[in-house]
């Protein structure tokens, strides 16, 4: 009997189902798991169920021009709002400190995030620190290892789930560097390899198609950790 090349995964296969399916082993399948930054399984499943279930594109032949371009400024100001109510000043203000007192800032994020980690390595530059974004995760990973005690990684990743920002924030804080997270998701594989955690934006809030809606609560993140930047500036930097 020809095996089937599709499987569905929902909330009741198990990992035994899935390595029996794989021709594997549900030992194998927790070790795939714990590999790329989950416990077990379950989180797994969780983490794909919210990756997988997000709205399309929102359709542009129905409705006029104008209802298009209300929905789009709808979303995009729902996001900065989401990203506002998320903001933590004590936690910004944490960064900050590391952030001036730091030799170093590495930053490494894939696909949009890695254009939104530029943004904010030009931010830092422009206020006189030294900081470096990465796109390619072997040199952002060659580079992580090297990092030492003093200096600062931060990954940015909208699902939290991205596997080589994952590892460069574990391969950095291994190093000795304080790590930081920019996120959409609160809890996920990396928030858990990060010191502190910025969070932008909801979950709803992917950027399908490479639209640029996603990154709005980025900026506001990036924003606002500037205007902490700048407070903790003025401040003599503790050593």
């Amino acid at each position: 009997t020809k095996r089937s090349r599709h499987f569905t995964i929902d909330s009741s296969i198990t990992g035994r189902a899935l390595g029996e399916f794989a021709a594997s082993g549900e030992a194998s399948i927790l070790r795939l798991c714990r590999q790329i930054g989950f416990s077990g399984f379950r989180d797994f499943k969780l983490a794909l169920a919210a990756e997988i279930g997000r709205p399309g594109l929102p359709p542009t032949a129905a409705g006029t021009a104008d209802s298009a371009l209300q929905s789009l400024h709808d979303t995009m100001a729902q996001n900065l709002s989401i990203a506002h109510n998320n903001a933590d000043s004590e936690t910004l203000a944490k960064v900050a400190a590391a952030l001036a007192a730091s030799r170093r800032i590495d930053l490494y994020g894939a696909g949009m995030s890695g254009i939104t980690a530029e943004l904010l390595a030009y931010r830092l530059l422009r206020v006189g620190l030294t900081a470096f974004a990465f796109r390619n995760s072997n040199m952002a990973h060659e580079v992580a290892s090297g990092l030492s005690p003093g200096c600062v990684a931060i990954g940015l990743s909208i699902s939290g789930l991205t596997v080589d920002t994952v590892q460069f924030l574990k391969g950095a804080r291994s190093a000795g560097a304080l790590t930081v997270a920019i996120t959409n998701r609160a809890r996920s594989p990396l928030e858990k390899a990060a010191d502190f955690t910025l969070q932008a934006s909801g979950l709803q809030d992917h950027p399908i198609g490479g639209t640029l809606t996603s990154t709005i609560g980025k900026i506001f993140v990036i924003e606002s950790l500037m205007l902490a930047l700048g407070k903790a500036m003025d401040k003599p930097v503790a050593k």
